[in-house]
C-alpha cells in the first residue's frame, strides 16, 4: 500500500541525495504509545544517529522533542500531510523548522476545506513556490474573481510537484481490489 510505495520514494531519493547526511526521517501520525515513541528516540545521541538509516516519529514528537528539528536529516517525509494544512498551528511550525535536504508530502487530501491548505503543505515541500501566505492568498482571490473561477494557473503551477494515483489505475496498484458498493437503507 502507500507504505511500501513512501518507502520505495524514501529509498530513491535517498540514493539520489548528497553523501553528507545520512540519517531520513519519517513524520506520521502516532499509531502506538506516544512515551514509548518519545523514549525511544530521546536514546538516540548523536553517535547513534550516524548509523540510523531511517527514524520514524509523530507530529506529537516533534513538539516534545525539539533536538529533532536540529538534525541535517537527508529527506523529511510527512505521511498524512494534510495535519499540517493549519499554517498557525505548533504542530505545522514544529515540521517547518525541520532541516531536510529534500522533502516529500504524502496525503489523500491535499485540500480538505480551503486552498491555504494546499499553500500550507507547498510552504513545507517547496518553500517559496507558492508565495507567501498573504501573496497567495490575494492570487487565490483574483483566480476566483475570474469568469468561471478558473483555478488553471495554479494547476499549472502545482502539477509539476504532484503525483497522483488513482485507484481506477491498474497500473499502478496491480492488488488493488475492486471497489465494492453496498448499498444500505435505514427504516
Amino acid at each position: 500500500g502507500r507504505g511500501a510505495q513512501a518507502g520505495d520514494l524514501a529509498e530513491a531519493l535517498a540514493l539520489a541525495a548528497p553523501n553528507d547526511v545520512d540519517a531520513l526521517l519519517l513524520v506520521a501520525r502516532a499509531r502506538a504509545d506516544a512515551g514509548a515513541l518519545d523514549r525511544a528516540l530521546e536514546a538516540l545521541d548523536a553517535a547513534r544517529l550516524r548509523d540510523v538509516d531511517l527514524v520514524i516519529t509523530s507530529y506529537g514528537s516533534l513538539l516534545r522533542l525539539p533536538w529533532i528539528a536540529e538534525v541535517p536529516w537527508r529527506l523529511a517525509v510527512l505521511d498524512e500531510a494534510q495535519a499540517i494544512k493549519n499554517p498557525d498551528a505548533k504542530q505545522t511550525r514544529a515540521v517547518k523548522r525541520l532541516k531536510a535536504q529534500a522533502r516529500v508530502a504524502l496525503t489523500g487530501t491535499p485540500v480538505e476545506n480551503r486552498l491555504s491548505d494546499l499553500w500550507s503543505i507547498f510552504d513545507f515541500v517547496n518553500h517559496g513556490l507558492l508565495g507567501t501566505a498573504k501573496e497567495f492568498t490575494r492570487f487565490a482571490k483574483r483566480l476566483a474573481d475570474r469568469p468561471h473561477g478558473s483555478y488553471e494557473p495554479l494547476r499549472e503551477l502545482v502539477r509539476p510537484y504532484i503525483l497522483r494515483r488513482l485507484k481506477t489505475d491498474k497500473t499502478v496498484i496491480a492488488d488493488l481490489p475492486d471497489k465494492t458498493e453496498m448499498k444500505a437503507y435505514c427504516p
